[in-house]
C-alpha cells in the first residue's frame, strides 16, 4: 500500500486559492447595492437573480426557497426559466439535483445534469435545454433555508472561484430572506391578531342574538364547509384565501372637493387621459397572449372613457361642488342601475363594463394606477365577480387557484384561468365573509367544482398525495415526449391533440403530440360581441397553423348550441336543445357566415397542412350542401386571386346514430371520419350526461357504443380512409386499450393526456388487445366489458397506468 505523501507535498500540490477579481467584486457591490434599496422582497430577489445571471454568464439563475412546514423547496424567483412556474413548481429535499444540494448542504455541480442520477425534470420549467448545472445551498443560521441555482445550455464546468462567487451571493441572499420570513410572521401575526378581533364580535353578536330571542347559529370560518360551483378550470389547488377588495373605493374619496371647479375637472380629465393609456396596454396585452379574447371589448372601454355624455355629467356634479371621484361614483352607479334594468341579458352584461372603466379611472385618481395586485405565494383568489382588467393586473405565478360566485366558463376570467392553468370554481355559494375568510385554507378542486373550506386533515393528505402521484407520474412521462406511439410490435398510432385556445398550442408541442386533431373554433365566437370577421379569422388560425411547424391541423367548422350559444345569436328557447337547432344545422341556415369561415380555413390551408372537418353530419344531404357551398367559397377566392390549397381535405364527425348507420355510404363523400364520442355516447345511450339523474347511464364502454365504433372504423378501413378518435374516450387508458384493439390508429385528446396514452401503446402487445377488443364486441354488459379489459390489462402489465390515471 502507497504512504500518504508527506504533508508538506499535500499542500503544495493544492491548487493556489483563486483571489477575486474586479468583475466578482463589481457584481457583489451591486448585489449589496439592491440589497440596500431593497423595499419589496419579491423585487430584490427577482433583480439579484437576473443580475447574477447576466455577470455570471449563464442562462439560467433561480432560487428555490424551503417551506418548513411542508418541507418542498418552491421555486421562488428565476430568469431564464418559464416565468410562470414560480411559485408552481416544487420538490421534496430528497428530489433533483435542487434537493441534493439543500440535502448536502455543500455546492452541486453537473456538466450534463440529464445525465445525473439525481435529475428530476420539471416540464412546467422548461429547463429541458440547459445542460450544465451548479447549486449551493443559502444557510440561514448554520441550517439551509433554500438553494441558488446557475444553469446554461452549453456543457460547462464551473470554476472554484466561480463556485466561491456563488456561495458568496447566496450569503448576501441569505439576509434577504430572514427579512421575507420576518415580514410573513409578522403578517400572520397581525392577521392572527385580526381574525381573534373578528371571533369575538362575532360571539358578541351572537350573544347580543341569543338575548333578544334568535338563537340562530351563526357558521364561522373555523368550521369546515364544503360548497359547490361549476369546474371552469381544471386541476387542483390548495393555499390560503386572498379576498379579492376593490383596489380604489369611491367612499374613501371626499364627498366635497377642496380645490376650484376648474382644477378639479382639469384632475378629472387627467385621470380619464390615463386610463384611455392603460386600456390601450390592456388591449395589446390581449391580443398578444390570448387572441380568441375580443380585445375589442378595450375598444369599447375606450369609447365609454370617451363618452361626451358621461364627462358632461361627471363635469356636472364637480361644478355643483362634488369631488371628482364622488361625482364619478354617481354617474357610474347612475348607468349600472340602467344597464342592470334592461330586459336584453347582452346589454344587462355591460353593467360590469361600466363597473370595470369606473374603477379604472377612480385608480387614476386616487393614485393606486396600473400597479399589479399584491398577492403572496400560493394563494387562492375568492371574489364575488373578476372583471378582465381586474385579471390583467394579477401576477399569474403566485396564483393557485380562483373562486368566484359569479360568470360562465366563456367567461374572460374562466377562459384566462384555463389559458394560464389555474383551477377554477365559478358559481360558488354561498361567498360572504361568513362562508369563506381571509386566510382560510381552501381546496379547489377545479375538475369536481368543489371547494373545501378549511378542510380535516384527512382531505388535505389525499390531495397532497394525488398531487405527488401526478407529479412522479407526469415526470416520468416526459421522458416519453420524443418518442413514437407504438405497441410492442412496432405498429403505428398517431396521437394528436384538442384545443380549443392559441395557448393550448404550446401545451400540445410540450406533451409530444403529433398536430392537432380537433381544432374547436367556437370559443372565439363565444367571446367576441359579434361573428368574426374573414380576416380575423385568418389571424387566429394561421397563429396556430404557423405555431405547429408543419404538423397537421385539423379545423373544426362552428359547433354552436345547445349550451354553446353567443350571447349576439337571438335563439328562441327549445325544450331539448341538444337535440335542436345546433351545430351545422345552424351553418347551413346561415349560409354566409357559414361561407366567411370556409373561406378563413381555405387561405389557411396555404400556409400549412390544413383539414376541414364538419360536426354532426346526420346524412347524405347534409354533406352535399356542404360541399356545394364549400366550392361557392372556393369559386370566390379564386375571383380574388386567393391561393389555397385546393387538395384541401375535408371529413365529418360522426356523432349521431344515423351517420353510423350510413357510415359506408358517407366516407363515399369525404377523405376522412373523425368518431365524436362525446356526443355519439350521448345520442346512442339517448343519456344527457349532466344530467345528473342519468349522467351514470353514460358509459364509453358500453357495448352498443362499441359496436357503433367498430361499425364507423371497418366502413373507413374498407373505403382506404383514414378514421380517428377525438372524443374524451381516446384519453381513458382502458378505453384507448379498446380503441387500438379495433384497429384504430389516430387518436386525439386532451394535450396533458398524450403521454399517458403513448405509455400505454408502448407497453402494449397489439395482438393482445385485438384479441380483447373482438371479445369485448361479443359481449352484453358494460360490467362484462370493464371486467375483460381490466383483466387484459393486468394479463399485459399495464395496470399501472389505468389506477394511475383514475
Amino acid at each position: 500500500m502507497t504512504p500518504p505523501p508527506a504533508t508538506k507535498s499535500r499542500r503544495s500540490s493544492r491548487p493556489r486559492s483563486r483571489q477575486p477579481t474586479g468583475r466578482d467584486l463589481s457584481l457583489l457591490e451591486d448585489i449589496s447595492t439592491i440589497i440596500t434599496h431593497s423595499r419589496d422582497v419579491r423585487d430584490t430577489l427577482d433583480r439579484i437573480v437576473g443580475v447574477t445571471s447576466e455577470r455570471m454568464d449563464t442562462e439560467v439563475c433561480s432560487l428555490y426557497l424551503h417551506e418548513a412546514r411542508s418541507g418542498v423547496l418552491t421555486l421562488w424567483a428565476t430568469t431564464g426559466l418559464d416565468r410562470s412556474s414560480v411559485g408552481r413548481v416544487s420538490m421534496r429535499t430528497d428530489e433533483g439535483l435542487v434537493g441534493y444540494a439543500f440535502q448536502l448542504e455543500e455546492p452541486v455541480m453537473a456538466v450534463d445534469a440529464m445525465a445525473h442520477p439525481r435529475y428530476t425534470y420539471f416540464p412546467e420549467t422548461g429547463e429541458e435545454r440547459y445542460h450544465s448545472f451548479l447549486a449551493v445551498p443559502v444557510l440561514e443560521r448554520r441550517e439551509p433555508s433554500a438553494v441558488l441555482v446557475v444553469q446554461t445550455s452549453r456543457r460547462r464546468r464551473f470554476s472554484r472561484g466561480e463556485v466561491r462567487l456563488l456561495r458568496t451571493i447566496a450569503g448576501q441572499v441569505s439576509g434577504i430572506i430572514s427579512q421575507a420570513r420576518l415580514i410573513e410572521s409578522l403578517a400572520s401575526k397581525e392577521e392572527e391578531r385580526r381574525d381573534f378581533q373578528r371571533q369575538m364580535g362575532d360571539a358578541l353578536r351572537e350573544l347580543e342574538r341569543y338575548q333578544v330571542g334568535d338563537p340562530r347559529p351563526r357558521t364561522t370560518s373555523a368550521q369546515r364547509a364544503r360548497l359547490t360551483g361549476i369546474g371552469a378550470s381544471p386541476g387542483f389547488a390548495i393555499g390560503r384565501v386572498h379576498r379579492l377588495k376593490t383596489a380604489a373605493r369611491y367612499e374613501d374619496a371626499p364627498p366635497e372637493r377642496t380645490g376650484t371647479a376648474r382644477e378639479e375637472i382639469a384632475r378629472y380629465r387627467a385621470a380619464v387621459r390615463k386610463a384611455i393609456e392603460q386600456t390601450g396596454r390592456f388591449r395589446d396585452r390581449v391580443q398578444e397572449t390570448l387572441p380568441e379574447m375580443d380585445a375589442a371589448i378595450f375598444d369599447a372601454h375606450r369609447l365609454m372613457l370617451e363618452d361626451d355624455s358621461l364627462i358632461a355629467k361627471v363635469e356636472e356634479g364637480i361644478r355643483a361642488g362634488a369631488s371628482a371621484e364622488a361625482a364619478l361614483g354617481r354617474v357610474v352607479d347612475e348607468y349600472v342601475r340602467q344597464f342592470e334594468g334592461m330586459e336584453d341579458e347582452y346589454l344587462r352584461e355591460r353593467a360590469l363594463d361600466i363597473k370595470d372603466i369606473g374603477q379604472r379611472i377612480l385608480r387614476c385618481l386616487v393614485g393606486v394606477g396600473e400597479a399589479p395586485k399584491a398577492l403572496g405565494h400560493g394563494v387562492i383568489l375568492v371574489a364575488t365577480e373578476l372583471v378582465l382588467s381586474d385579471f390583467l393586473l394579477i401576477e399569474p405565478g403566485k396564483l393557485k387557484g380562483l373562486v368566484l360566485a359569479t360568470g360562465g366558463v366563456t367567461s374572460h376570467a374562466s377562459i384566462l384561468a384555463r389559458s394560464l392553468e389555474i383551477p377554477t370554481v365559478i358559481g360558488c355559494e354561498p361567498m360572504g365573509e361568513d362562508s369563506i375568510r381571509q386566510g382560510d385554507r381552501l381546496v379547489v378542486d377545479g375538475n369536481a367544482g368543489v371547494v373545501y373550506v378549511n378542510p380535516p386533515a384527512d382531505i388535505v393528505r389525499e390531495y397532497e398525495r394525488l398531487d405527488r402521484e401526478y407529479k412522479a407520474f407526469n415526470r416520468e412521462l416526459g421522458a416519453l415526449v420524443h418518442l413514437p406511439a407504438e405497441t410492442l410490435e412496432g405498429r403505428r398510432v398517431r396521437l394528436y391533440a384538442n384545443i380549443g385556445l392559441f395557448s393550448d398550442v404550446h401545451m400540445a408541442r410540450q406533451h409530444g403530440a403529433e398536430g392537432i386533431g380537433l381544432y374547436r373554433t367556437e370559443l372565439p365566437f363565444l367571446s367576441h360581441r359579434d361573428f368574426l370577421t374573414e380576416e380575423e379569422q385568418v389571424d387566429l388560425y394561421t397563429r396556430v397553423v404557423e405555431s405547429m411547424e408543419g404538423l397537421p391541423v385539423t379545423i373544426r367548422t362552428l359547433d354552436l348550441g345547445a349550451d354553446k350559444y353567443p350571447t349576439y345569436l337571438r335563439v328562441p328557447r327549445e325544450e331539448n336543445p341538444f337535440l335542436g337547432w345546433r351545430s351545422i344545422r345552424i351553418s347551413l341556415e346561415m349560409a354566409e357566415v357559414f361561407k366567411t369561415q370556409l373561406r378563413a380555413i381555405l387561405r389557411v390551408s396555404a400556409w400549412g397542412s390544413v383539414r376541414i372537418m364538419f360536426p354532426m353530419i346526420s346524412g347524405v344531404e347534409e354533406i352535399r350542401r356542404v360541399k356545394e357551398l364549400l366550392d361557392e367559397a372556393r369559386d370566390e377566392l379564386r375571383r380574388r386571386d386567393v391561393e389555397f390549397d385546393e387538395e384541401l381535405p375535408i371529413g365529418i364527425m360522426v356523432e349521431v346514430p344515423s351517420a353510423v348507420s350510413l357510415a359506408p355510404r358517407l366516407i363515399d363523400e369525404v377523405d376522412f371520419f373523425s368518431i365524436g364520442t362525446n356526443d355519439l355516447i350521448q345520442y346512442t345511450l339517448a343519456v344527457d350526461r349532466n344530467n345528473r339523474k342519468v349522467a351514470p347511464l353514460y358509459e364509453p364502454l358500453h357495448p352498443a357504443v362499441l359496436r357503433a365504433i367498430n361499425d364507423v372504423a371497418r366502413a373507413a378501413r374498407d373505403a382506404g380512409k383514414p378514421v380517428s378518435i377525438c372524443g374524451e374516450m381516446a384519453a381513458d387508458p382502458m378505453c384507448t386499450l379498446a380503441l387500438v384493439g379495433i384497429g384504430l390508429e389516430n387518436l386525439s385528446m386532451g394535450p396533458f393526456f398524450v403521454p399517458v396514452i403513448k405509455r400505454l401503446v408502448r407497453a402494449v402487445d397489439f395482438r393482445g388487445a385485438q384479441r380483447l377488443a373482438q371479445a369485448a364486441l361479443e359481449l352484453g354488459t358494460v360490467k362484462e366489458v370493464k371486467g375483460l379489459l381490466f383483466e387484459g390489462m393486468r394479463e399485459l402489465g399495464i395496470i399501472d397506468v389505468i389506477e394511475t390515471y383514475h
